[in-house]
């Protein structure tokens, strides 16, 4: 799923006016007129998205590891594939049962070395797949936890780099040129330019200013910032939309199993 930058200013928008409403309810002579309401809300400019929202400046290490209980860890629900379940599941792919069939047969007639052979290539090739797929997978896992990205945070009023996997809404970020966004941000002051590829398609950056969101997955291309963390892991715009699509993170059995080619991370 590609989004266009507009898209995502929209989603925005929308969750922002959403909350008043949730707090002030519709006059009379709006109700039941969706396109008037999604019109005002088209028109909400930076300081109205951010209205309500309090800007961090920092927060105690105490208070991460409550915020941390609350959110659970800044990083997309993964799904793990048993060892013993890849290498049965070479045994019932279309041509093993195919071969399955045919040693039966063989059984059903008496012919028992015909059988025996047939048994043996069947286990033969799942070794073979099952080898490749685990190594394949061993690297890959190895290379994901050589490239886990870290944050600069602002705890106990001190700058310090972290795993970005514990941060917590609340927390005060350092957005600087070449860093990863590693969550939903809003920035406090300045700007920045952010590239958006992963998520948009757009091959340009796009300049965001104070109170703008930067969605996890983005990269800053230039410029410094603090932002403040607003949503961390399955709650981001980037796991909403995973969870919307039914999507995982996929694996490379899974990938091997669809024939695909390819997170968070």
């Amino acid at each position: 799923m590609v989004c266009s930058q507009k898209d995502l200013k929209m989603v925005d928008k929308l969750i922002a006016k959403r909350k008043i409403n949730a707090v002030a309810p519709a006059p009379e002579e709006n109700k039941g007129n969706n396109v008037d309401v999604i019109g005002e809300e088209a028109d909400l400019d930076h300081d109205e998205l951010a209205e309500g929202f309090e800007y961090s400046h920092g927060i105690t290490s105490a208070e991460a590891a409550e915020l941390i209980k609350k959110y659970g860890k800044n990083c997309l629900p993964e799904k793990i594939v048993p060892k013993w379940y890849i290498f049965v599941s070479q045994l019932w792919q279309p041509m093993p049962l195919m071969i399955w069939i045919a040693a039966i047969i063989e059984a059903a007639i008496t012919n028992f070395t015909d059988m025996a052979l047939l048994l043996a290539i069947l286990f033969g090739n799942a070794t073979i797949g099952f080898y490749e797929i685990t190594k394949a997978g061993d690297a890959v896992a190895a290379l994901k936890a050589s490239l886990k990205p870290e944050a600069t945070v602002k705890r106990d009023g001190k700058w310090s780099n972290i795993d970005a996997a514990n941060l917590v809404p609340g927390d005060m970020v350092l957005l600087a040129t070449g860093s990863a966004i590693p969550a939903d941000c809003r920035i406090n002051e300045g700007t920045i330019d952010v590239d958006q590829a992963a998520l948009t398609g757009e091959s340009l950056p796009v300049t965001m200013y104070k109170g703008d969101s930067c969605k996890m997955g983005s990269t800053v291309v230039r410029g410094e910032v603090e932002g403040t963390v607003e949503f961390t892991g399955a709650n981001t715009f980037f796991g909403k939309t995973a969870a919307l699509l039914g999507v995982r993170s996929l694996n490379l059995f899974q990938l091997h199993s669809l024939n695909l080619t390819n997170c968070h991370y």
